[in-house]
């Protein structure tokens, strides 16, 4: 039996949950709108981010306002989050289009699963959940949250939406298992990564520190890597874009096939973000290198 945290977290659930979702997204802009104002330290490492790619073509203002939108995007998806529970595929064609599914159907006619490349773009945990509910058997790889009733509590709503959590620690003959049974598997790729585990690619035009995992699970398990995103509409209303799978590097040199194939999934996450800047979650330290 799983356990679903403690109860102080499912009261939080449950009071969320009874509201309507209208008042719920007031809500969860709101706590982005005080966040924005009261969290300064990463409010300042967002807009570094931001004045670092887009210095001389953004003024200070602009830059501000994609932050703040940012952070309201941040309040409402926590809040669609606690109400994932509620999703069902009847309630879900009226607020989320999906676009693309092919690629995905596509690429599982292989038999070897798919890889989702993914962003802490949109509400990337409702994209999880999104997919699961249209039928896909769907994992997501996750890094284990210290505080264990936290990490009960998140991974307690995910199993209740359908969605997988394995940990990318311990995970991996479950994660090849899941590729076996052709499911698939989440993966999020948009974060800095240490000297050892990640390669030099341009992301935004400036050399950053990418983890190498996933074009290398790619190469040696020969599993395609179809990219999906899920952009705000409008407040509760969402789109979900599959791109084609991307076309894999199937050279000798392994590290040079590596490098290019994480270029590819960088420049494909560069794509969204600069058309839905809001949307990405810049408060990452993402060139430390």
């Amino acid at each position: 039996m799983q356990k679903r945290g403690p109860w102080y977290f499912n009261l939080m659930m449950g009071g969320i949950q009874r509201l309507p979702l209208s008042l719920a997204l007031g809500l969860g802009s709101f706590l982005g709108f005080l966040t924005y104002h009261l969290w300064r330290q990463r409010t300042t490492i967002a807009l570094d981010n931001l004045h670092r790619v887009w210095v001389g073509e953004r003024s200070g203002v602009e830059l501000r306002q994609i932050v703040r939108k940012m952070y309201q995007n941040l309040g409402q998806g926590l809040v669609e989050f606690l109400r994932l529970p509620l999703l069902t595929p009847g309630n879900l064609r009226d607020r989320v289009s999906i676009e693309g599914m092919k690629h995905l159907e596509a690429a599982r006619v292989q038999g070897r699963g798919v890889f989702l490349l993914a962003a802490h773009f949109g509400n990337w945990e409702m994209l999880s959940a999104v997919i699961a509910l249209s039928g896909i058997p769907m994992n997501v790889l996750v890094k284990k949250i210290r505080k264990l009733p936290m990490d009960s509590f998140i991974n307690g709503i995910r199993r209740r939406s359908g969605v997988n959590p394995i940990d990318k620690q311990n995970g991996t003959e479950d994660m090849l298992q899941r590729l076996r049974n052709n499911e698939a598997v989440g993966f999020v790729l948009d974060q800095h990564a240490n000297a050892t585990e990640g390669v030099m690619v341009r992301f935004f035009g400036q050399e950053a520190s990418t983890h190498k995992s996933l074009a290398l699970l790619a190469r040696r398990y020969k599993v395609p890597i179809v990219p999906v995103f899920m952009i705000r509409e409008r407040p509760g209303f969402h789109r979900v874009v599959f791109e084609p799978a991307l076309k894999l590097c199937k050279g000798k040199n392994v590290h040079d096939s590596i490098l290019d194939d994480t270029q590819q999934c960088m420049n494909v996450l560069e794509r969204f973000i600069r058309t839905y800047p809001d949307q990405w979650i810049w408060l990452h330290r993402r060139w430390k290198s």
